[in-house]
């Protein structure tokens, strides 16, 4: 691709960007209340063996977004994906799974039949494994354009980018707000500080990583870094809550009802 032709599509994706965050939305009010949800994106290894383990001990659960390509997989920075017996300790944990696209495309250049059948080939990997019915879907690299937003609207799923900020009032089930911690966007400072913005109004904060060793990769994190994050949630009294159970307390302001099989 030449100079000229590489900047029009640079500025065709950022138009669409700009126009898949403001068009397209599907409101849902709050419900009163201070929430935060943990999520493992992409699913290395490390974190079901490091990140659920220092959930669990606090009675917490996260949210896995789970691409069924990654099983068995050895990744260039995250090294080990999970494999069958990470996903199935995860569900009988009681950790809630949400939709990746099966192989992690980037939804920012697929087109709406490719997100149907990337959508379709992993709801049946995760069948396998007694996982029906999920509530979230996380979009890879946290980008998306219009036609795939627009196509995954018809969908009962809340939608998760990477845009950083509290969801509060209206929330766009379209384009959920979610924090990173990782190494190659400040570690966990902005987690911190979202935490503390959280203390002093209502709101709902995803936080979200991807390895936790103590070597991460760039966006991932150390069990050093995760536990003070861990710490600083505890100490803000905010409720734990998977996105999926979010997701049913605001669409339902009713108790969780799990829909996954048994």
């Amino acid at each position: 691709m030449n100079e000229i032709g590489f900047l029009s599509k640079k500025i065709r994706g950022a138009v669409d960007g700009l126009l898949c965050q403001s068009l397209v939305k599907r409101p849902h009010a709050m419900p009163p209340g201070r929430y935060v949800s943990l999520c493992f994106d992409d699913f290395p290894r490390s974190a079901a063996l490091t990140g659920a383990p220092m959930l669990e001990q606090r009675g917490w659960r996260a949210t896995f977004y789970v691409s069924g390509g990654f099983l068995n997989a050895q990744h260039e920075h995250f090294d080990e994906m999970f494999r069958d017996d990470d996903l199935r300790t995860i569900i009988r944990n009681g950790h809630d799974v949400g939709c990746h696209t099966f192989d992690h495309i980037n939804c920012a250049d697929a087109s709406a039949a490719e997100m149907a059948e990337q959508r379709a080939q992993n709801a049946l990997f995760l069948k396998k494994y007694g996982i029906h019915d999920i509530r979230s879907f996380a979009y890879p690299y946290g980008t998306a354009n219009l036609a795939c937003k627009r196509a995954m609207h018809a969908e009962d799923l809340a939608l998760r980018g990477v845009k950083t900020g509290i969801n509060r009032g209206a929330v766009d089930f379209n384009m959920l707000k979610a924090t990173g911690m990782q190494k190659n966007k400040g570690g966990i400072l902005r987690a911190l500080e979202d935490l503390e913005a959280l203390s002093a109004s209502d709101g709902w904060l995803i936080l979200f990583t991807h390895d936790v060793r103590e070597t991460p990769s760039d966006w991932g994190v150390t069990p050093e870094d995760f536990d003070h994050v861990l710490h600083a949630v505890e100490s803000s009294g905010a409720d734990v809550v998977p996105v999926g159970e979010m997701v049913e307390r605001i669409q339902f302001r009713g108790p969780y009802r799990p829909r996954r099989a048994a």
